[in-house]
């Protein structure tokens, strides 16, 4: 139901954009629409090869893909609100469901996982042109806020990354520019709709991101209320948008009630929902610590956070690539400049993006920063350099020095982020599941593993699937509620000691030694006999038979 509403959204979007060039037929509207062009191809280029899988969206992948086929996730929770992921962590559920319908037809591929979510990206950028042309702002302006998305390193490495909490800020984004598109309608029907699904799309935030609550808390009220306050939506209006929002929250509020109180913290089921257990909290991985001096602690943080933006780059290949960061190099004096005109200004657009500074305030202050934990920080900063660059876009010159600039900074980008190929830890290289396939692995009564790669059987489940019935019931310690992960067999797969001889091998097996520990020692006593070698993700591995 989700994918079809995306599509049916891309496509009115796609129609409603042809419009409005229609309608204001000029040369700087026309760029903007080829900047879009030139976006949905970069995001679609190679999707399936760059980046390298990340361990999250790995098992997202192989959870979505288990509620498509099986109706369960890979734990063999039926309608999960939450997931419980691999290790009882917990990942959101809104993508793993937005992707379950392209994996169910496209097939199991990191390609048909990343898909909705570039989808996503590009109704975004479309939506915007769309808003911008119907509050009437000058073609120059649509360009160039349409250029800045465009080309934004960031947004271009989001939309291809399918991390669960990655589709929270176009939740936001769209949510917002949907009801700002509906205060440019007359009172009725449609502008209604138009409301209603901003409303709608904008609480789905609290389904797609752990700490999206503490953002929304502050962010949906403020909206409403300037909206109202500017006379741009009616007491009327929002008696029906209100309770909406409320009925659509209530369900994710329950869980993260439950889940952070230790004797409600247990798997359970309230009307259609499943409220799993969570088995492990993240709060310690992405919180500050409440010990000690918290003013000192959130002092630090907000620290760590601005040296962060000023460094542009925290420190993750996934987010930003180094030399280049989340935004160009060029963009903070521009940054700066949107900040004050903004605030000298004050329209309802920059109103908005202050209120969207102002709600990210408690994860600023308590959420350790990176780019994927200040997430709805992204599109404000975006937004505010395009305020910034269109301030001092006044003549031909500054013009074109300005559209050169970006676009060999676009290409550069672009050229060093398709020929990177780096797996660091908790990433998986996409050419595993062919190279499991090539070793015929599936032939053999057991497959033996040594290794220093310690997310091996999470990669090879997450990469070459099996039902997640066959997968519970295989794997160590089968079936348990309480020890979810798998450490040291499933399937066929059985994880062996190189070093202890006295290992029991069995017939017509494989046998697979990570070059780093395999000593030749192993492999003659047991009479194996070595029938090559073969790079598995970044190990190399001697690969041997049994008699």
């Amino acid at each position: 139901m989700i994918a079809i509403g995306l599509l049916i959204m891309l496509v009115l979007n796609i129609i409603y954009a042809i419009y409005n060039l229609k309608k204001r037929m000029d040369v700087w509207n026309i760029i903007a629409v080829l900047c879009i062009l030139a976006f949905s191809l970069v995001v679609l280029f190679r999707l399936g090869t760059i980046p390298t899988i990340f361990i999250d969206e790995g098992n997202g992948m192989y959870d979505s893909w288990s509620l498509a086929k099986y109706g369960v996730d890979s734990n063999l929770i039926s309608n999960p609100i939450y997931l419980q992921s691999f290790a009882g962590q917990g990942q959101s559920i809104l993508y793993a469901r937005l992707a379950s319908t392209f994996l169910k037809i496209l097939g199991y591929s990191i390609y048909a996982y990343r898909l909705p979510l570039v989808l996503v990206a590009i109704t975004s950028v479309i939506l915007l042109f769309n808003v911008l042309n119907a509050f009437d702002v000058k073609s120059k302006g649509i360009f160039l806020t349409t250029m800045i998305f465009c080309t934004s390193p960031w947004l271009i490495m989001v939309s291809r990354f399918g991390m669960d909490c990655n589709v929270a800020p176009f939740m936001v984004l769209i949510g917002t520019l949907l009801l700002l598109l509906s205060t440019r309608l007359r009172v009725g029907g449609i502008r209604l709709i138009i409301g209603l699904l901003g409303t709608f799309i904008l609480g789905l935030t609290a389904y797609s991101y752990n700490v999206g609550w503490m953002y929304l808390l502050i962010f949906i009220p403020s909206v409403f209320l300037l909206l109202y306050l500017s006379k741009n939506i009616s007491i009327k209006e929002l008696l029906l948008y209100i309770p909406i929002l409320f009925i659509e929250l209530v369900p994710i509020m329950i869980f993260a009630i439950r889940s952070n109180i230790s004797g409600l913290n247990k798997t359970t089921h309230i009307f259609i929902w499943t409220y799993p257990k969570l088995l492990r909290s993240r709060s310690s991985e992405s919180m500050i610590s409440f010990d000690g001096n918290i003013l000192h602690s959130i002092a630090k943080n907000v620290l760590d956070g601005i040296h962060m933006f000023l460094n542009n780059s925290d420190g993750f290949s996934w987010n930003s690539i180094p030399g280049i960061g989340a935004y160009y190099p060029i963009m903070l004096p521009f940054l700066m400049i949107g900040i004050l005109v903004s605030l000298h200004r004050r329209n309802l657009v920059d109103k908005l993006l202050m209120l969207g500074f102002v709600s990210a305030t408690p994860i600023i202050l308590i959420v350790t920063p990176n780019y994927n934990h200040w997430i709805f920080i992204h599109f404000i900063v975006l937004s505010f350099i395009a305020v910034g660059i269109n301030e001092i876009f006044i003549n031909k010159k500054v013009q074109l020095a300005i559209i050169l600039s970006y676009g060999i900074l676009f290409l550069n980008f672009s050229s060093i982020y398709f020929n990177q190929h780096n797996i660091s830890v908790y990433q998986y290289d996409v050419d595993v599941a062919k190279k499991v396939k090539k070793l015929g692995i599936d032939k053999y009564k057991k497959v033996y593993f040594d290794t220093t790669d310690i997310h091996f059987l999470v990669m090879i489940r997450d990469l070459v699937p099996v039902s997640p019935y066959r997968y519970q019931m295989t794997k160590n310690n089968p079936n348990s509620k309480k020890y979810l992960e798998v450490t040291s067999k499933f399937e066929n797969y059985q994880m062996i000691d190189s070093n202890n001889l006295n290992t029991d091998i069995k017939g017509k097996s494989m046998v697979l030694l990570d070059v780093k520990k395999d000593t030749g020692i192993f492999a003659e006593n047991k009479k194996l006999r070595k029938i090559g070698q073969e790079q598995i993700n970044s190990e190399t591995y001697n690969i041997y038979l049994t008699k």
